[in-house]
């Protein structure tokens, strides 16, 4: 799983600095810990074995064209709240979480998910306004769908152990 991401990280939280997502990198390695992280104010910290910084860069919102899973992005307009990436057993299949808002009720936003991911060979299942499954590399996914106002959603995605 982190084979898309980890590389993936340190562009997307440049991308993001101070916009609304907050972004974080977690892994352990035999040297020791490694986080990335953004804060609300566009400070990136990186703390690595050897390394240690950071840089303030501008304001610049990230939305659903600027991030995927595994091929499928989020819902059209959607805006990244949250991203997350553990690796705390040091293994490369550490959990990701996504948490986003979308401009479309939970069933509309449910459904694009469920046919976006099937035609990128994910094995999907629905349960109420949810998803679940595993990705085209058999790594675990929930995506958990709730209203958040008139025609917006909520939503919590995570993949991998």
């Amino acid at each position: 799983m982190n084979r898309l991401f980890v590389p993936l990280l340190l562009p997307v939280a440049l991308a993001a600095c101070h916009g609304s997502a907050n972004i974080n990198f977690d892994g352990n390695d035999t040297d020791g810990n490694s986080v990335i992280s953004t804060d609300a104010n566009g400070r990136i910290q990186i703390k690595a074995p050897g390394i240690q910084g950071s840089i303030t860069l501008p304001k610049m919102p990230l939305d659903a064209k600027n991030f995927d899973i595994d091929g499928v992005t989020l819902y059209p307009g959607s805006t990244l709240k949250n991203l997350k990436v553990n690796d705390k057993d040091g293994d490369k299949d550490g959990q990701v979480i996504v948490e986003f808002e979308s401009p479309a009720a939970p069933t509309v936003v449910r459904d694009w998910f469920r046919d976006n991911m099937t035609k990128q060979g994910f094995k999907v299942t629905t349960k109420d306004d949810n998803l679940i499954g595993t990705t085209d590399d058999d790594q675990p996914f929930a995506l958990q769908l709730s209203a958040s106002g008139e025609g917006k959603t909520k939503g919590l995605m995570q993949v991998g152990r």
